[in-house]
Order: C-alpha cells, then sequence, then structure tokens
C-alpha cells in the first residue's frame, strides 16, 4: 500500500509498481493486492478514487 498526500491513487500504484514493493513477496503463491491511495490535506481526508486492480 502506497498513500500519496495532495497527489493521485495512479501515481502512488505507479510507485508500487516502479520500486518494485511487491516483487519479493510474488514467490510466495499468495494473492498480492496493491492499494494506491491519495489524502488530500485541504479536505483532510482521503480522496475518492482508490485504486487497487486485480
Amino acid at each position: 500500500m502506497e498513500l500519496k498526500v495532495d497527489d493521485t491513487a495512479e501515481n502512488a500504484l505507479e510507485q508500487i509498481n516502479k520500486r518494485g514493493y511487491a516483487d519479493k513477496y510474488i514467490t510466495d503463491g499468495r494473492p498480492i493486492t496493491k492499494v494506491g491511495m491519495a489524502f488530500s490535506s485541504e479536505e483532510r481526508n482521503l480522496r475518492s478514487g482508490w485504486n487497487w486492480p486485480q
């Protein structure tokens, strides 16, 4: 899971993929869920549009 402040959930997911955060768990055999989230400092809440590909 990657959380971005004042950015997008898509950018958070892109960072997960580019940096290979889940790579060491792939051989484990269990399903992997990558979650990108965005927090708005102005709204002081999570933004809509969470991103987790299947």
